[in-house]
């Protein structure tokens, strides 16, 4: 029973250094970039071009087909992303990919990691996710945007 009851405890532990980790990761985080591979066919891209990827409303960047990147649902990243540059609540935003869906467009692929996000656009040349600047630069990805503080 004692090692059943320290077990709870150390995985009650877990979860509490887990939380606060994401809150202070969240609070410390670089300037949140939109960024592509090197090989992408624009330099730049207005935060409008941006809400319209992500929003099912533009699927062509430069003559090519753009696969939208997304974090996982919980991300400290991807709420500041849906927040600040997308601007649409979650739930719409599901709608809005679910006639996507139908109409054979497919959703932003999802990666739980930034470093996962960043290692698929540094290979993909037609993707773009977003990611803090420091994660652009260590990938030498492509900024198409920057979001200030």
């Amino acid at each position: 029973m004692k090692k059943f009851k320290k077990l709870i405890f150390m995985s009650k532990m877990f979860v509490v250094v887990l939380f606060f980790n994401v809150i202070i990761q969240s609070l410390f985080a670089d300037t949140l970039v939109v960024v592509a591979g090197e090989n992408f066919s624009v330099n730049t891209l207005t935060k409008e071009e941006i809400r319209s990827i992500y929003v099912a409303k533009k699927f062509h960047v430069g003559g090519q087909k753009v696969i939208p990147i997304n974090l996982g649902i919980d991300n400290p990243l991807r709420l500041k992303f849906e927040s600040e540059v997308v601007n649409v609540d979650r739930d719409i935003l599901s709608r809005i990919w679910l006639q996507a869906h139908f109409l054979g467009y497919k959703p932003p692929k999802t990666f739980k990691t930034q470093e996962m996000v960043a290692e698929f656009l540094s290979k993909v040349d037609n993707s773009i996710g977003y990611v803090d600047e420091s994660m652009a630069q260590k990938y030498h990805l492509k900024i198409l945007f920057r979001e200030h503080k």
